[in-house]
């Protein structure tokens, strides 16, 4: 079942220039897709117009079954989390409990209710000790596991992340990467677009979407859209690392086709 459908999508910021041209696509409920191209190809605009951040302009966006408008959108929004790059841009709460709890009150959840709800996602993010902390406080990493927290106490049934791990050092992106693939272990129906940058976290998701320059140039499971090399070159666009090996063994005849991991591999290898 599509839990979002794109079609016949133009956006422009003046009015002789457009950023996104004529995209049509479908999403399918509890996958993670990426979405990934260079600066300028229109991933951080597309965002903005699902969640209802910027007014549609041509062509329809149907979530959940509905298509989006003026009237439902406000409801719709309701069901569509995000976390931007920056996560000091999301920060409302003078402490991480304020903080969660904003999103809570918006929603109107009772403030009995409130204490064991934010409790329980601080733990999922393992921030609950730092609850009554001042937010300026945190390290990159910790901040955006405050900002998913407060996504995931709202219960989305989408997330977006909007380049989330772009301002963290290795250590920071790498628990992001972990904490996003944990979230789906533990709630299958839940549907996740990544933006990003990161070519080894488009390879391990379930669906990757390439725009370039504002219109959609690839689209399908990682294996069969990093097969396209020279599509890739041809807009500058890297291969995962396990695509790069994987390659160079084929050059010398080891069958590794089908393997889709580094521990497939080594095993494989070993074999």
């Amino acid at each position: 079942m599509n839990i979002l459908s794109i079609k016949d999508l133009s956006f422009g910021y003046e009015k002789d220039k457009q950023v996104l041209k004529n995209i049509s696509l479908d999403i399918e409920e509890g996958k993670y897709v990426s979405l990934i191209g260079h600066n300028g190809s229109g991933k951080s605009t597309l965002a903005k117009l699902i969640v209802g951040l910027l007014e549609l302009q041509s062509g329809s966006i149907e979530v959940f079954g509905e298509v989006m408008n003026g009237k439902n959108i406000y409801n719709l929004r309701q069901n569509i989390g995000i976390v931007f790059q920056n996560p000091d841009n999301q920060f409302i709460g003078a402490t991480v409990r304020d903080d969660i709890a904003f999103g809570l009150e918006n929603n109107c959840v009772p403030h009995d209710q409130m204490d064991e709800i934010i409790n329980e996602f601080a733990g999922k993010v393992n921030m609950l000790e730092f609850l009554d902390k001042e937010p300026t406080r945190l390290s990159g990493g910790q901040k955006q596991r405050v900002a998913i927290a407060g996504v995931l106490a709202m219960k989305p049934k989408i997330i977006i992340f909007d380049e989330a791990t772009a301002m963290l050092d290795p250590k920071g992106k790498k628990e992001i990467r972990e904490y996003i693939l944990k979230m789906k272990q533990e709630d299958e129906s839940l549907t996740i677009i990544s933006i990003t940058h990161d070519i080894e976290e488009a390879y391990n998701s379930d669906e990757v979407i390439i725009l370039n320059d504002g219109e959609l140039y690839l689209k399908g499971k990682p294996e069969e859209v990093f097969k396209n090399e020279d599509k890739l070159k041809e807009i500058n666009l890297d291969l995962p690392f396990l695509t790069k090996l994987k390659n160079s063994l084929k050059k010398h005849n080891v069958d590794v086709l089908n393997v889709k991991t580094m521990e497939e591999l080594v095993n494989k290898l070993c074999q």
